[in-house]
């Protein structure tokens, strides 16, 4: 109760937003006299190029605000190319408000996409339609084309639907990718003609006492193989797949597929030796054409979520043969969506120590390519799959494990390679978070993908009954909102123990990001892990609102407060953003039906008075002290009371939501 109560203090003071105070935040807006009228009556033109954004600017003027488009519309809004050539920045866009026409210009598709999200996210600023909108001239653009989400469905699933659902929320706020985690040790989540075991076999767990039909229960259900109800369970059809890249690519979204090879493979090896003994008494060739286990291996090693036997063999040609299938099956999905796989991610990580060392096809590869090091076999397997994706003009991703040593320091074997790196070891107690730097500077195209910001699986506080993992550290939507790209160093303000970091010599004790490196900062990607995932809602709440971090800094790399040394220019940007979240977006999340979390209340005992607060203005603060959990028949706390319970518990309340409890032991 009392650290909630410190943690709430800081929002207490009144913030006022205007009608432009959107996320991302704007970046220029020049407001002119009058007024002009945004009624329910719409027409829309559009240049032809832009048939897309126009149907779906529609769709979402009817949906969200009850509008009809006719050719009769009393407000204008016009999805043009700009009559001057607008300013050469990609994906930039310009709109201007005046005599009740919106006009969004912009050079490309892209552009006039998210001029629309600006339109509607302005519109959802007012409480109804028609509304009175400043004249105004608006140019805007990200800073980073790379502005992603990355979902985890091999732990546990996630439904097609789901998926559209979630693609067309992140939309809306202009993210540009969607890191598709499709396979890990514990499932493989999409259908791959030619190898129907991955998914008869490796999307399913239950009980089975040699893995031949379904993968071993794991995260607390995976009993039944057949429950079709269990997020154990399901893949995604090769047609579902495609219509999730359609979806996608229709709002500006790019996927990426990863297939996490050649640790993180549990579920494709075991569904490859499923089809070996399918096939083994009557085709040989066949039951080893695709095999990724030297049964003969005896090697001892423990992954990093304790598994054993989760490593690909990477001496056998049949791997590679597996690869090959994998790849080329994926990319003509891309191609029959219409679209180019331009980017695959390979996974890389978290190979464990001892892998392939009890594997005489291991020793016998060394030897006979002058091998010396174990290292030197996950180094040839990322050589032959760079191989393959060069001939089909895919540029490969993976984590920095593919192209950094247990040190951290890079390995110049792939200097040259253009390997888009996602950093995600960014801890400071671990001497880790000068990574990024080490290899941007080294030339490696990288991600911020920060453990310590952008891990929206990791739990928001200590709460016991707050979901979530913490062995990086805990991430809310302050630690996401602190990232700052071209200064790393001064992004985690606490330690994994809750103390303050002085962020200021931590920047002046490390690598710094060198003047040539800046371009190799591609982007930034919040990380979504399914471990302990139990349902889409919860999906949602841990998105939901740290997620507006990711979307801020992403398009503002460099806000203005990291350009002073004035803590309060900090402290203002902060209370800001967080009315923008509990004022605009969480009624705008409302209305969409995405859920989200709500804060806690804090509560104190003082001089013998109760006192609460809550860091959302508008929210009910409904509190106990009989030991019960409040309700929304609980007393409501309004101002200072006397108070002598031995407990108190107290809980906020906000557009249908409610917080977890906070607890005060009175002593």
């Amino acid at each position: 109760g009392n650290y909630m109560y410190e943690q709430n203090a800081f929002f207490q003071t009144p913030t006022e937003l205007t009608e432009t105070d959107i996320f991302p935040s704007i970046k220029k807006i020049t407001k002119s006299e009058g007024t002009s009228l945004f009624t329910k009556n719409i027409k829309i033109e559009h240049d032809s190029e832009f048939a897309n954004e126009a149907e779906l600017l529609k769709e979402k003027l009817s949906s969200l605000f009850g509008c009809t488009v006719s050719e009769n519309g009393e407000t204008t809004v016009k999805l043009t190319h700009p009559n001057a050539k607008l300013a050469d920045i990609k994906d930039s866009y310009r709109i201007n408000v005046n005599d009740n026409v919106f006009e969004i210009s912009a050079g490309n598709a892209k552009g006039v996409f998210y001029g629309c999200q600006t339109l509607i996210q302005i519109l959802g600023n007012f409480e109804n339609l028609p509304s009175q909108i400043s004249n105004m001239d608006i140019f805007d653009y990200p800073d980073a084309d790379y502005r992603a989400q990355m979902l985890d469905v091999a732990r546990n699933f996630t439904s097609k639907e789901n998926i559209l659902k979630l693609l067309d929320v992140l939309s809306s706020y202009k993210i540009s990718v969607f890191h598709f985690h499709i396979s890990d040790d514990e499932a493989w989540r999409v259908e791959i003609p030619g190898l129907e075991e991955l998914t008869t076999v490796g999307s399913r767990r239950g009980h089975t006492h040699d893995e031949r039909e379904c993968l071993y229960p794991a995260f607390s259900w995976g009993w039944d193989a057949s429950d079709k109800n269990t997020l154990a369970n399901g893949y995604y059809t090769r047609n579902e797949f495609i219509e999730i890249l359609k979806f996608a690519e229709k709002r500006h979204i790019k996927v990426i597929p990863e297939i996490d090879m050649p640790g993180h493979s549990r579920s494709a090896i075991k569904a490859m030796n499923a089809r070996y003994f399918k096939y083994i008494d009557t085709d040989k060739a066949k039951a080893e054409e695709y095999l990724l286990e030297d049964f003969a291996d005896t090697s001892k090693y423990v992954s990093a979520q304790n598994f054993t036997d989760n490593v690909i063999n990477v001496a056998m040609p049949s791997t590679y043969h597996f690869v090959e299938k994998i790849i080329d099956e994926i990319d003509k999905m891309y191609s029959d969506a219409g679209l180019q796989l331009e980017i695959f991610h390979l996974g890389g990580d978290e190979v464990p120590n001892g892998s392939w060392e009890g594997s005489a096809l291991c020793t016998d590869f060394m030897k006979a390519n002058n091998m010396t090091e174990i290292r030197e076999l996950k180094d040839y397997f990322v050589e032959q799959v760079l191989e393959m994706f060069k001939k089909r003009d895919i540029q490969l991703a993976a984590w920095q494990d593919v192209v950094s040593f247990r040190n951290g320091n890079p390995n110049p074997k792939f200097s040259d390679s253009n390997i888009l790196s996602y950093c995600w070891n960014t801890q400071p107690v671990w001497n880790s978070d000068d990574i990024p730097y080490k290899l941007a500077n080294a030339g490696y195209p990288i991600i911020f993908c920060n453990v310590t910001n952008f891990y929206f699986d990791m739990s928001y506080n200590k709460h016991p009954n707050e979901p979530g993992l913490f062995w990086g550290g805990f991430v809310n939507e302050f630690t996401s909102f602190d990232v700052l790209p071209y200064d790393i160093y001064k992004s985690v303000r606490r330690d994994l123990s809750g103390n303050l970091v002085d962020i200021n010599e931590a920047s002046k004790t490390k690598i710094p990001l060198s003047k040539d490196a800046h371009n190799n900062i591609i982007g930034l990607q919040g990380v979504f892990f399914a471990e302990t995932l139990r349902s889409f809602e919860q999906l949602e709440r841990n998105l939901f609102p740290k997620m507006f971090g990711l979307i801020e800094r992403s398009w503002n790399m460099t806000p203005d407060w990291a350009l002073t040394q004035d803590n309060s220019a900090y402290e203002n940007a902060k209370q800001t953003y967080n009315a923008k979240i509990t004022k605009k977006e969480m009624p705008r999340l409302s209305k969409l039906n995405v859920n989200f979390r709500v804060e806690q209340p804090g509560i104190k005992i003082e001089n013998g008075l109760l006192y609460a607060n809550t860091s959302i203005a508008d929210a009910v603060i409904r509190y106990t002290t009989d030991g019960n959990e409040p309700t929304e028949k609980s007393a409501i706390w309004t101002s200072p009371i006397e108070c002598n319970a031995k407990q108190i518990k107290a809980k906020t309340f906000y557009i249908g939501k409610e917080s977890l409890t906070t607890l005060l032991a009175n002593e």
